[in-house]
């Protein structure tokens, strides 16, 4: 039986499953979808908006806006890796894996 109990200012979090993140990562990591997900709402919207730079970096100087990219991408693939190998971790500090249920 579950322990459901839940400590005076302590908040239940429901934990995120590690498939869910390396999905998101992979079709929307440039977006910065997945670290919204893991409850890091801030690195996220900082990955997006960075994202929107480079794309328009690109606009002005492809070669500028490509190393912009570049820049993007190196995140998202130590992200990818992390998320793959059950290391990324959530806002919380815990690590995303397998969800535990009951």
């Amino acid at each position: 039986m579950a322990n459901n109990k839940v400590n005076k200012g302590e908040v239940k979090v429901p934990e995120k499953h590690w498939l869910t993140a390396l999905l998101l990562c992979w079709f929307l990591g440039f977006l910065g979808i997945h670290r919204m997900y893991a409850g890091k709402i801030g690195s996220g919207f900082l990955q997006l908006y960075w994202t929107v730079i480079a794309g328009l970096v690109t606009y002005m100087n492809v070669y500028l806006g490509i190393a912009c990219f570049v820049g993007v991408g190196a995140v998202v693939v130590n992200d990818f890796v992390l998320i793959a190998m059950k290391k990324f971790k959530d806002c919380y500090g815990r690590e995303i894996s397998e969800e535990k249920i009951g």
